[in-house]
């Protein structure tokens, strides 16, 4: 249904032009077309428009208009995402063939430069054209930022996924090797409980809990702090210049508020604590080795579940 009102939604134009003689010209030939236009005919219109948020199909513009320059016109098509890679098209109605304008129009990004003689039919099907490349190009540039967002986002958690995390902790190394004027510390953590709610109330409910823990400790830790869902129900955050005992403080304090919260307390998990720092001479192989040893030999303990190795 979404889609079906959108395709029976009217092409909007944004026209400026030199008067309102001329702009109803150019009305009439694209409302008979099933197009919405609206008039900037001079300065004071040319200003509301910059501070307004509608959005436009594209922006035709009269050549010899004086209340703005190229410059100022491309400023629309910057002015929220809306408007990226709306095309503007130039018609220029003069006797005489000013090839300085034409050229400073296209330096400036015009899409295109219509030049008289010309039909309704042309300007027409120039338009058209021109707006279906936009589209093309709106949707291809969506594509490309919902494939970057699967690659550092993962989709289970809404946290940053563990390929991105990588490249986060090839980042921090590269830093502690080059200034080591901060510690960094690693937190390996993991719902060690998470097979017995699987076994108990399925996958779905499994994965349920997953997404609440990791929406828990987003709202727990600091900004600058990293949070990354590694693999199943085990995460890694990387806190910035925090020592390892100011970790354990900070393990003690997810502890304590995930006791007090409603939702998680219901499901009772246990968890186990992996804990270390960057060292100087740290790979990235050797620093990830190091805390999932300390995860995995807290999971073994009875009581307190939390492995420091410095």
């Amino acid at each position: 249904m979404a889609d079906k009102i959108e395709s029976m939604k009217k092409e909007h134009l944004l026209i400026l032009e030199i008067n309102e003689k001329n702009y109803k010209v150019l009305q009439n030939l694209f409302e008979k077309n099933s197009y919405e236009t609206t008039a900037v005919l001079d300065k004071e219109a040319f200003a509301k428009v910059i501070q307004t948020d509608d959005e436009y199909d594209a922006i035709i513009v009269n050549a010899h208009i004086k209340f703005a320059d190229s410059q100022a016109i491309q400023t629309l098509t910057k002015n929220g995402s809306t408007r990226e890679f709306i095309p503007i098209i130039y018609i220029d109605s003069a006797k005489v063939h000013d090839k300085e304008m034409l050229e400073k129009s296209f330096a400036s990004g015009a899409a295109d430069y219509i030049k008289k003689p010309f039909d309704s039919k042309e300007i027409l099907v120039r338009v058209k054209y021109h707006i279906n490349t936009s589209k093309k190009l709106r949707e291809y540039k969506l594509r490309i930022d919902k494939l970057a967002n699967l690659a550092t986002i993962d989709q289970l958690s809404k946290s940053t996924s563990k390929m991105h995390m990588q490249a986060i902790l090839r980042h921090e190394l590269n830093n502690y090797k080059r200034y080591g004027t901060e510690d960094v510390s690693i937190i390996y953590l993991g719902i060690t409980s998470i097979e017995k709610h699987i076994s108990a109330f399925g996958l779905e409910k499994g994965e349920k809990i997953i997404a609440q823990f990791a929406k828990f400790l987003r709202a727990n830790i600091r900004e600058s702090d990293v949070l990354a869902r590694w693999v199943g129900s085990e995460f890694i955050i990387l806190l910035t210049n925090t020592t390892i005992k100011t970790t354990e403080s900070v393990i003690r304090k997810l502890k304590i508020l995930l006791a007090a919260d409603e939702t998680l307390a219901k499901s009772q998990l246990e968890l186990a604590f992996g804990v270390t720092a960057i060292k100087k001479d740290d790979t990235n192989e050797e620093l990830l080795s190091r805390v999932q040893y300390a995860y995995k030999a807290a999971k073994k303990q009875t009581y307190g579940k939390l492995e420091v190795i410095a």
